[in-house]
C-alpha cells in the first residue's frame, strides 16, 4: 500500500467495525441520533473485546463470524433487558429539529477534526505501511501479528506470544483485536492497519467522546458541539503525546474512551444537572462500556475517578453529614460502611498481579515541579515547550463560565487535580507522588495526556462565550443580521477552533517530534528501532525463509520487527520478554556453541531454530549493556554453524548449517 488513497477503502471498514456493533446494541436500547453517534464506538470496543475473549472458549476463531454472533447476542440481550426493565422501557423517544441540529453539528465537528488530524498525520508518516520506532511499538504490532496468526485475539492470549510458560495471563488486548480484525477483513498489513485504526479513533471517536462529555456538562447546544469536536484536534497531549512517546496503543484507545465513561458517571449520579440520558440507561451503558474500558486499558476506569474525585469527594461528604445528622449512630454506621468499601476495593486490587506491578515503575523528575506545572497548565508537556496561550485563555474562560452554572462547582478542582497531575511525576520523586500516580506507571507521557480530558469541553465553553460575546457587539451595533445570529455562529465557532488548532506552535512542534518517531534512519542512529539497511533486509526474508522457520535474534537491536514486518517467528520477538522456557535460557546464551555442543543443538531444534538475523551491535536504548542479555545471539554470527545467506549493508541473514557437529 504506497498511498494514503489506496487506504480508503480500508478506512472506512475501519469506521464500520467501531460503530456498527455499537449502533444494533444502542438500537435495541431505542437510543439513536446524536447520543448513538456518541457512544457507537465505546459500545462496539466492548462488544468486539467479549467477542475476542469468548471467541476461543468456544473453539471459534477470531473474524467477522464471531463478531457478528457477539453483535446479536449483545443486541438480543439489549433488547430483552428494554423488555423486562420498566425503566429502559418505559423511555419516551424525543427527537425533533433541534435534535437534527445537533447532529449536523456533531457531525460537522468530528468531520473537521477527522480532517486536521488526517493532515498531520499525513505529514510525519507519508505513506500507511510507515511505522514508528517507539519502545513499545515492537511488543504492540507484533501482538497484533500474533492475533492474527493464531485466531486468538483474546486479552488472556495477546501476550502469550512473550510468555512460553504461562498458559495464560491477562493484558488488555482490546486494541490488537480491532487492528487484527480490520487485517482479517481487508488484508492489509500490521502498520497500515495499526494506523487506520488509530487515525479512526483519534480522528473520530475522541472527538465524539470530548463532543459527549461537553454536551453531558454544558448542554446541547450545537455551538457546543462544533467546538468541543473541532478543539479536541488541538492539543498536542493527546491524542498525539502518546504516539510520539511510545506508540502506547493502548492507553491511547483507553483515554478516548475515558470522557464517554465520566459522562455517563454524572448522567447517573445527578440527572437533575446533567440531560441527555435517563439514569436507567446511563447505567445499562456503563455496563456495556466498562468491558471496553477495561480491556483497553484499565487505568481508564482509574482517570474517570480521577477528574471527577472532587465531586465524588463533595458526595461523599454529603451523604456521611446526612448520615450525622440523623445521628451519631448512622454518622458512624456510615463511616464503617465506607471503610469497609475502601478496604475490599483495596484487597480485590491488590490481588491482581496487574496492579501490584504498577508499584514497581517510577520516572525520574526532569522538570522543576512549578515550570511542569506550567507548561501542563499550558498544554506544553515536554518535548515541546511553547505554550498554548489561546487555548489556555479559552479553558480559563470555560472555567469560569462553568462555575457559575448550578452543579457544576465542582469542575475548577478537578482543572486543579489535572493541573498537578504531570509535575507530580515530572518535578518530583518524592515516594507518595509515584504511589498516587502509579495507575498510569507513573509516566509522565501519559499523566500529560490526561489534561485535554477536561480541557477540550472547558475550552469549547470559552470558545462559545467568545463567539456569543462577538455576536452581541454586533447586534448592539446592528451589524448581525438575523441570517447570521442563526448559523454564522456556527462556522465562526468551527473556523475559530481551526484557527486556533492551525496557530498553535506546540501543535506543529509536536507533529515534527512525532515525524521523527516515524523515520527510518538510512544508518543506525542509536534511537531507532530499526535503519534502512535492516528494514531492506527484512522485507526480504520472505525470498529465503518460510511461516514454518524460527529465526534467531537479539531483540535489542531491532530484529524482532521481523515478526510483524514479515510474518516470520522470531526466537525472541520483544526486548522485555521476561519469561523464558530452558530451551530459550539455553540458546540465549549458549547459541553460539550449537554447532559442536548436543545440548545446545537438541535446545535449537527444540524451538525450530534453522536462521539467525544479526543487526549488530546497535542496540536500542533500553538498558545499559544489553549485549550481556544475549551473549549467545550476539556471537553466534561468527560460530562456524551459521552461513552467510543475504545480507543488506551491515544486516545480515546466516542460515543453520551445523547442529552438535552434523551438516544439516
Amino acid at each position: 500500500m504506497s498511498s494514503w488513497f489506496e487506504a480508503v477503502p480500508a478506512f472506512a471498514l475501519a469506521l464500520l467495525i467501531l460503530a456498527l456493533p455499537g449502533v444494533a446494541v444502542l438500537m435495541a436500547l431505542r437510543i439513536r441520533g446524536l447520543m448513538a453517534l456518541f457512544l457507537a464506538p465505546a459500545v462496539s470496543v466492548s462488544v468486539l473485546a467479549v467477542s475476542a475473549v469468548v471467541a476461543p472458549l468456544i473453539h471459534l476463531p477470531w473474524g467477522i463470524p464471531v463478531v457478528l454472533l457477539g453483535t446479536a447476542v449483545a443486541t438480543v440481550a439489549a433488547w430483552v433487558a428494554r423488555r423486562l426493565i420498566p425503566a429502559l422501557n418505559n423511555i419516551l423517544l424525543i427527537a425533533g429539529p433541534r435534535s437534527r441540529v445537533g447532529l449536523g453539528a456533531a457531525l460537522a465537528g468530528a468531520g473537521v477534526s477527522l480532517a486536521i488530524t488526517t493532515l498531520l498525520l499525513l505529514l510525519v508518516a507519508p505513506t500507511p505501511e510507515q511505522f514508528t520506532q517507539g519502545y513499545d511499538s515492537v511488543f504492540h504490532l507484533n501482538a497484533v501479528t500474533h492475533a492474527v496468526d493464531t485466531k486468538n485475539a483474546s486479552s488472556f492470549a495477546i501476550s502469550s506470544f512473550i510468555l512460553p510458560t504461562i498458559k495464560s495471563s491477562f493484558y488488555p488486548g482490546a486494541w490488537h483485536g480491532l487492528v487484527s480484525l480490520l487485517i482479517l477483513v481487508s488484508g492489509i498489513s500490521v502498520p497500515a492497519a495499526t494506523n487506520l485504526i488509530w487515525l479512526a479513533v483519534a480522528g473520530l471517536v475522541w472527538p465524539l467522546s470530548a463532543m459527549f462529555l461537553t454536551r453531558t456538562l454544558f448542554g446541547p447546544r450545537p455551538l457546543l458541539l462544533i467546538s468541543a469536536g473541532v478543539l479536541a484536534a488541538a492539543f498536542p497531549a493527546f491524542p498525539w503525546l502518546l504516539l510520539q512517546y511510545g506508540s502506547a496503543y493502548p492507553n491511547f484507545l483507553s483515554n478516548a474512551l475515558v470522557p464517554v465513561g465520566i459522562a455517563l458517571v454524572l448522567l447517573i449520579l445527578r440527572p437533575s444537572v446533567h440531560r441527555g440520558l435517563e439514569p436507567a440507561q446511563a447505567l445499562t451503558l456503563v455496563a456495556l462500556f466498562l468491558p471496553g474500558a477495561i480491556t483497553a486499558q484499565p487505568n481508564g476506569v482509574f482517570s474517570i475517578l480521577l477528574v471527577l474525585t472532587p465531586l465524588l469527594a463533595y458526595l461523599i461528604f454529603s451523604w456521611l453529614r446526612t448520615g450525622y445528622r440523623r445521628g451519631h449512630r448512622h454518622g458512624w454506621m456510615r463511616v464503617a460502611l465506607l471503610l469497609l468499601v475502601i478496604a475490599v476495593a483495596a484487597a480485590g486490587l491488590s490481588v491482581l498481579p496487574q496492579i501490584r506491578s504498577l508499584f514497581t515503575y517510577t520516572s525520574p523528575a526532569f522538570l522543576f515541579f512549578p515550570l511542569a506545572l506550567l507548561r501542563n497548565f499550558t498544554h506544553a508537556p515536554a518535548p515541546i515547550w511553547f505554550p498554548a496561550l489561546a487555548l489556555t485563555v479559552l479553558m480559563l474562560v470555560g472555567v469560569r463560565a462553568g462555575f457559575r452554572r448550578p452543579g457544576l462547582r465542582w469542575l475548577p478542582a478537578a482543572l486543579v487535580l489535572l493541573a498537578f497531575t504531570y509535575p507530580l511525576t515530572a518535578g518530583t520523586n518524592l515516594p507518595l507522588a509515584n504511589i498516587v500516580m502509579a495507575p498510569w506507571w507513573d509516566n509522565p507521557e501519559r499523566i500529560a495526556a490526561l489534561m485535554p480530558l477536561l480541557a477540550v469541553p472547558l475550552a469549547a465553553l470559552g470558545l462559545v462565550q467568545l463567539v456569543d460575546f462577538l455576536s452581541t457587539k454586533l447586534r448592539t451595533r446592528n451589524l448581525s443580521p438575523a441570517v447570521w445570529r442563526r448559523k454564522g455562529k456556527l462556522s465562526t465557532a468551527a473556523g475559530l477552533a481551526v484557527v486556533l488548532a492551525f496557530s498553535n506552535p506546540g501543535l506543529w512542534q509536536m507533529q515534527g517530534q512525532v515525524g521523527i518517531m516515524f523515520e527510518v534512519p538510512a544508518e543506525p542512529n542509536g534511537l531507532s528501532q530499526i535503519d534502512a539497511q535492516e528494514l531492506a533486509l527484512i522485507h526480504r526474508l520472505p525470498n529465503y525463509t518460510t511461516t514454518e522457520d524460527v529465526i534467531a535474534n537479539n531483540p535489542y537491536n531491532g530484529s524482532a520487527l521481523a515478526m510483524a514486518l514479515a510474518d516470520r517467528h522470531m526466537l525472541f520477538p520483544y526486548s522485555s520478554q521476561g519469561d523464558l522456557s530452558p530451551d530459550l535460557y539455553t540458546l540465549r546464551f549458549w547459541l553460539n556453541r550449537v554447532g559442536s555442543d548436543q545440548e545446545v543443538c537438541a535446545a535449537a531444534k527444540r524451538q525450530g531454530v534453522t536462521f539467525l538475523l544479526d543487526f549488530g551491535t546497535d542496540y536500542i536504548p533500553a538498558f545499559n549493556d544489553p549485549r550481556s542479555l544475549y551473549p549467545g545471539i550476539t556471537l553466534a554470527a561468527d560460530s562456524d554453524a551459521f552461513t552467510l545467506v543475504a545480507s543488506e549493508g551491515h544486516a545480515k541473514l546466516y542460515k543453520l548449517t551445523t547442529c552438535a557437529g552434523v551438516q544439516l
